[in-house]
């Protein structure tokens, strides 16, 4: 009788923190088959209910024979080990106990050097372009550039590194003002915002995003991009938002979750804007840097446009969001508008990471906005 032969299998051991549930999840997205175990009791709830397996600690007595039985059993082809220790003992043991047997990937301690290394080689290569869109201010050390690209990767958004690294070089030119984002989702650029107002004293961040439905749907653009609005939870974007900005909290930062219209006639009329714990916030009214990253149909960004733009201080920046865009045009368009209708007022202007950065001075009196 013939005996079919177990199909071989992953194992993540230790599985006891996050790089194992990262992981795990990948794997699972593409029908790898896997196998948990651990030598200490872990969150039950952390992989859905799969068994972990245990394991005595790998410096006990039954470890050797406990581990090789467990290969043996569940056809363990690939080990996946996220813990530094454990992968230098199994460096050592595999060879001897488990021939055959493959170690995936780099110790965890390689990996985070590695991981560094690379941030700093990207903060280093951004860094050699940043003065060309400093407008002659000198742009943050690399460090800083470094640990603001860290901090924002670890937020989600769409926002990339290289307009980041834009946005961080025209904050250093940015007259003293507030700053105001419409479109905030989970506070990747929001954050970066709020550390460069404070590393250049430029004033006070609002941020805008009604979290709704309703106001996020591009009509402009293809249906399969508008029904993306219905796989949010907006209760789930707001609180992620606010996470993610907590360490950051202080009196100088102040949201309103309302439609950009709304938001518009509370700043232009002067009411008292506040924090989360009700601590008003001293804005001036008038905009150093404007971040228009909202609903992208033309009528929508004609309109934030319009609004904010007519608060934006001589020499300030706006950055509009995703001028360079595949799914719609409404960016492009109303940047190119605001580069005709606004050109005698143009310092600078130029597009980096999808965005176009507009530098505006006074406005004259044949001046115009879109």
């Amino acid at each position: 009788m013939n005996t079919r032969a177990a199909s071989p299998k992953t194992l993540i051991f230790p599985a006891v923190n996050r790089l194992a549930t990262d992981y795990w999840r990948a794997a699972r997205l593409v029908g790898e088959p896997l196998v948990l175990a651990a030598s200490v009791a872990g969150d039950a709830t952390r992989f859905d209910g799969q068994t972990v397996l245990r394991l005595p600690m790998i410096h006990e007595a039954g470890f050797d024979s406990g581990f090789r039985t467990l290969i043996e059993k569940h056809s363990i082809s690939r080990i996946f080990c996220p813990v530094a220790s454990v992968y230098s003992h199994l460096l050592t043991w595999i060879p001897e106990h488990g021939p055959g047997v493959e170690l995936l990937g780099d110790s965890p301690i390689r990996r985070q050097v590695d991981q560094h290394r690379e941030l700093m080689a990207q903060a280093r290569c951004l860094r050699s372009w940043m003065s060309t869109c400093a407008a002659g201010a000198e742009v943050l050390p690399e460090i800083e550039v470094a640990g603001l690209l860290r901090q924002a990767g670890l937020v989600h958004g769409e926002s990339s590194d290289e307009k980041l690294a834009a946005m961080i070089a025209i904050a250093a030119s940015a007259p003293a003002g507030d700053l105001v984002e419409i479109g905030a989702l989970m506070g990747r650029t929001a954050l970066v915002l709020l550390y460069l107002a404070r590393r250049y004293q430029i004033g006070p961040l609002l941020t805008v995003d009604p979290w709704q439905a309703a106001h996020a749907i591009h009509h402009d653009s293809p249906a399969n991009i508008g029904r993306l609005v219905d796989e949010w939870d907006y209760e789930v974007l707001a609180e992620a938002f606010f996470v993610n900005l907590a360490p950051w909290s202080g009196d100088d930062h102040a949201h309103l979750r309302l439609p950009s219209d709304q938001a518009f006639a509370i700043y232009a009329d002067g009411l008292p804007i506040a924090t989360r714990v009700s601590v008003a916030v001293p804005f001036s009214r008038r905009i150093a840097i404007l971040h228009v990253d909202g609903n992208h149909d033309h009528a929508a960004v004609k309109e934030d446009c319009k609004l904010w733009l007519s608060r934006l201080l001589p020499g300030g920046w706006l950055i509009l969001d995703d001028y360079q865009w595949a799914h719609g045009d409404g960016p492009r368009r109303v940047g190119d508008e605001l580069l005709e209708t606004c050109r005698q007022r143009i310092e600078r202007a130029f597009v980096c990471g999808k965005a176009m950065f507009i530098r505006l001075g006074a406005e004259s009196s044949q001046g115009g906005m879109v």
